[in-house]
């Protein structure tokens, strides 16, 4: 508790001495400025990247544009996609925002296309109004709002990776009548898929010797057919309240298909040294919210927001486990359905105290029903079955936030923002079937206070702190007492995994500075610090039960995370931007042994470096991506690690004429394999899994014309 003191009697130091030595003036706390001054003015830790900057390079997907910005790092193979995180950490550490509302569970951002987004807010430390289940920050992604009279526009891409393609084609509708205005963006997407593999597994005994040596190469290929529809309705209300609906519409087809071939160079070979898995499954996702914003005479106003959505995925499951010669051993055929159902309801009343100072009172609740109808059978190598388990299940998920917040411009150079928020998360689990253990009821209440400072400089620079307790609620499935089985191979790397209904949440304090030199134009230099401590730190605790290998989350102790920042965007010349950043990040987990005992998956080190050159018609550039390698420990026995990652993307821009543009974009042209290493020791000898994975340059060509 001695930070946040040390902390909080620091800001009010700083508040006292800018108070004192200025003379408040009377400002509008609402500034109108373009988007590069908003960054500079505003009370709040915010990065936004407008819709210029999402787009320019051309990617196909969103990971490919946050990969870039400052702080954040993607997981996975390179020019793969995968989790997004924030200060290196994800598994919930980061929270991901559409719109202002949290994403359902298992929902990928590379559904949505970037040419459909207007901004990407990067909120690095809390406030009261948004959830404060961020403790490593909130990416939060505003779809298209603006609706440009008369605008009719249709874009058609094509991108090669490999030997797979991915068409794309996507089209935009926008008109304005009077006082209503509507847009509606479409994008339908083929993407084809195919991944190698190969792994490694090595056991060796207590002495050191090799027992086991098995190589096993994998190919995963597939196809997804989505189409994504983003409508928007705005009215003009008299009085000047607005009204407006936007909609979110996801439908999904996937087919894929996994195969292995094992060799057993030493020792004996798994259960099914051949297999195959296919996976058959639909999705659908629909999203509607509707915002109302009413302003009173004496300059009050009321904000209200309900929204209701649906999660839904019928799949189909089969596992076919053969010998080395091909003879069938046995199947798995799973029948699976999720549906979950949510719905919202957000408020804001904001209140002007003086023409300099202003606060909010609120509420953010939501309902969520969750019901899975999970299917298992299990067949001999004649066809005949076995067993057959049924794991339905039905979820109830209630939250109630109530949050107040200040925000006030005490003086001409120095504002301050304090909020409160109060959250409560219930969750509430049955499963269906009578005799089922899987029973859960948990509930957690969490006070998350946040406070914001700024101070301007007289050169205009801008000096930045922030305060603020956040938390990271465990997720349905990891609370859930449920096993999820290892089709083959379950060994310490390659284990059975379940929840555990005793998990609670993880509490941190949080601590942001910045110094932000802006030198006009958009350009600007800044530096800034963080730091965490984490109360009851999740982490997976291996065991075995009855010869079968199992992990299950548990809190254990503190841990402390920290790092540093910097950015720097510079026009060079009238035709060249620069940009560039850089970010490291420290960790520590203190009842796990060292060294590398950091926080789960965190990524040490990210770069980047880019260039935009802009000639006549044409504009060219390209930026280099850097992610350093991983090594982590788990325990005393556990440990793992990833490769470095290096990406570089080039794109060209060329304007046809006033309404035609073509674009064409390479990504991850140096294709470096991706390494991850898994290993588990003890007294008796060791277990090693090596995962190696080649990636491909992506090439993509895109035609964009305005009707």
């Amino acid at each position: 508790m001695s930070a946040p003191r040390i902390t909080g009697s620091l800001l009010l130091a700083v508040t006292v001495c800018a108070y004192a030595s200025e003379t408040p003036e009377p400002q509008q706390v609402q500034i109108s400025a373009t988007r590069e001054d908003l960054r500079q003015r505003e009370t709040t830790t915010n990065i936004v990247i407008n819709h210029a900057d999402i787009v320019r390079q051309g990617d196909q997907t969103l990971a490919d544009v946050l990969k870039r910005l400052p702080g954040v790092s993607i997981r996975g193979t390179p020019g793969q996609g995968g989790g997004i995180q924030m200060r290196g950490l994800g598994n919930g550490y980061t929270q991901i925002l559409l719109n202002g509302e949290a994403v359902a569970a298992g929902f990928s951002l590379d559904t949505i296309a970037p040419e459909t987004i207007e901004r990407i807010e990067i909120l690095r430390s809390a406030t009261a109004e948004l959830s404060n289940q961020a403790v490593a920050g909130a990416i939060n992604i505003i779809l298209k709002k603006t609706a440009t009279p008369g605008q009719r526009s249709v874009s058609a891409s094509l991108a090669r990776q490999g030997s797979a393609s991915t068409p794309s084609l996507s089209a935009q509708v926008s008109d304005q009548d009077g006082a209503f205005s509507y847009s509606l963006t479409a994008t339908l997407t083929r993407k084809q898929s195919r991944k190698p593999f190969t792994e490694w597994q090595e056991q060796r005994a207590s002495d050191g010797g090799i027992t086991l040596l098995r190589r096993m190469p994998q190919t995963e290929s597939g196809r997804t057919d989505s189409l994504t529809l983003t409508p928007r309705l705005n009215w003009k209300l008299a009085g000047g309240d607005t009204l407006s609906w936007q909609g979110f519409v996801y439908l999904r087809r996937m087919d894929n298909l996994a195969v292995a071939d094992e060799t057993a160079l030493i020792g004996d070979h798994s259960q099914y040294p051949r297999n195959a898995a296919n996976f058959i499954a639909n999705f659908v996702m629909l999203r509607s919210d509707l915002n109302w914003t009413h302003r009173l005479d004496n300059g009050d106003k009321l904000e209200m927001k309900l929204g209701a959505g649906t999660n839904r995925r019928s799949g189909v499951f089969d596992f076919h486990g053969m010998d080395t010669d091909g003879a069938p051993l046995g199947r798995h055929h799973v029948d699976s359905g999720p549906v979950e159902n949510t719905y919202t309801s957000t408020g804001t009343y904001r209140h002007p105290v003086g023409e300099a100072h202003a606060i909010a009172l609120g509420w953010d609740a939501s309902h969520g029903m969750r019901r899975e109808d999970r299917d298992e059978t299990l067949f001999d190598a004649a066809g005949r079955q076995t067993s057959a388990n049924n794991a339905d299940y039905s979820a109830t998920v209630n939250r109630l936030a109530l949050f107040a917040q200040d925000e006030w411009q005490i003086s001409k150079r120095y504002s301050l923002y304090l909020g409160l928020r109060h959250e409560r998360l219930e969750t509430i689990s049955r499963a269906v079937a009578v005799n089922a253990p899987d029973k859960l009821d948990n509930s957690s209440a969490v006070w998350s206070p946040s406070l914001q400072s700024r101070y301007e400089l007289e050169n205009k620079d801008v000096v930045r702190l922030a305060v603020s307790r956040t938390y990271k609620a465990p997720s349905l499935v990891r609370l859930v007492p449920r096993r999820y089985t290892k089709d083959n191979n379950n060994n310490p790397t390659n284990a059975d995994e379940q929840g555990n209904p005793a998990l609670r949440p993880e509490l941190a304090w949080g601590l942001d500075a910045a110094y932000e030199h802006y030198l006009g134009e958009g350009a600007l230099l800044s530096a800034s610090v963080y730091a965490r401590r984490i109360r009851d730190v999740t982490q997976w605790r291996l065991f075995e039960q009855d010869g079968v290998w199992v992990t299950a989350p548990f809190n254990d102790g503190t841990a402390s995370s920290h790092g540093v920042e910097l950015e720097a965007k510079l026009r060079l010349t009238k035709a060249l931007d620069f940009r560039a950043n850089l970010a490291r990040n420290w960790s520590r987990v203190d009842n796990v042994p060292g060294p590398y005992n950091r926080l789960e998956e965190q990524t040490p080190a990210t770069a980047n470096v880019g260039l935009d050159y802009r000639w006549s018609q044409l504009t060219l550039g390209g930026s280099l991506n850097y992610q350093a390698a991983e090594r982590a420990r788990q325990s005393a026995q556990t440990f793992s690690s990833t490769s470095a990652k290096r990406e570089l993307d080039l794109y060209a821009l060329w304007k046809w004429h006033a309404k035609t543009q073509l674009r064409v974009s390479a990504s991850n042209l140096l294709h470096q394999q991706a390494k991850e290493n898994y290993s588990y020791a003890d007294a008796n000898g060791s277990t090693r899994t090596i995962r190696l994975t080649p990636s491909y340059a992506t090439v993509r060509i895109m035609l964009e014309h305005q009707l």
